[in-house]
C-alpha cells in the first residue's frame, strides 16, 4: 500500500509566500508523501525480526537501519516503519507485499498490518529551538539529554495524541511526529503559531 499521493498539510505549503532558511531555528518538514507502515499482534515481532536486519530490544525504541528506513517499536508486538528520507525505494511497501503473501501461505503467526499511510500525517522538526517551542504544547521534555536518539514519546501534543521519535545518527537529532489526519488542519495552526515566536515555520519543499 503506497503513501498517499498529497498530505493534508500540501496546499498550505504551497501557499506560504515567507520562505525559511536551512538555518532556521525551528523547521517543520512535511514527510507525509513518504511511505510508512505498522503491524501489529501476536508474532509481529519474530516476523518483522525476520523481515529487516535490526529491530528495537524493547518498546518505545526506535533504530534506523542502513538504507535510513526507521523502525519504531511502539508495543511489544506493535511496530512503526518510516521509509528512508534520503534513499529510493520503499521498505513500508516491501513489508506489507511480503506480508500479504505470508497471511495467506503461513499458518504461522505475523500480526496484522497497521496502513499507517493512510491515517497518519508524518512531519520532521528540526533546529536549535525546538525542545524550547514543543515544551509550549508538549508535557514531555524532548531536550536532547533528556530524550535521547532512538527515544519514542507516545504522548498528547497540543491535545492531539501523536507518536514522537528522537532521530538516530543525522547531525540535526530531529523529531519526527506523526500524527492522525483528522487533526491536520488544527495541528498546522498550532505549529505554526508556536514556531512563529522562534522565527521558524513549515519548509516550503516538505523535505529535508
Amino acid at each position: 500500500m503506497a503513501a498517499i499521493a498529497r498530505s493534508p498539510f500540501a496546499h498550505r505549503i504551497s501557499e506560504r509566500r515567507n520562505v525559511l532558511g536551512a538555518q532556521a531555528s525551528v523547521l517543520i518538514h512535511d514527510l507525509t508523501p513518504i511511505g510508512r507502515t505498522g503491524f501489529k499482534g501476536a508474532g509481529t515481532s519474530d516476523w518483522t525480526a525476520s523481515q529487516v536486519s535490526a529491530i528495537p530490544d524493547r518498546p518505545n525504541r526506535a533504530v534506523t537501519l542502513a538504507d535510513g528506513t526507521v523502525v519504531a517499536r511502539l508495543g511489544k508486538e506493535e511496530y512503526l516503519v518510516l521509509d528512508s528520507r534520503k534513499s529510493p525505494g520503499s521498505v513500508s511497501a516491501e513489508l506489507e507485499a511480503t506480508w500479504a503473501k505470508g497471511s495467506t501461505e503461513s499458518s504461522a503467526r505475523m500480526g496484522y498490518p497497521l496502513p499507517r499511510a493512510d491515517s497518519h500525517s508524518w512531519l520532521f522538526l528540526e533546529g536549535t529551538r525546538v525542545p524550547e517551542m514543543m515544551a509550549k504544547i508538549c508535557g514531555v521534555d524532548l531536550r536532547l539529554a533528556n530524550f535521547p536518539e532512538g527515544e519514542i514519546a507516545q504522548t498528547i501534543v497540543a491535545r492531539i495524541g501523536a507518536v514522537i521519535i528522537r532521530e538516530i545518527g543525522a547531525p540535526s537529532k530531529g523529531l519526527h511526529l506523526l500524527t492522525d489526519f483528522a487533526s491536520a488542519d488544527y495541528l498546522w495552526e498550532v505549529l505554526e503559531d508556536a514556531s512563529a515566536e522562534y522565527g521558524g515555520g513549515f519548509a516550503p519543499d516538505g523535505r529535508t
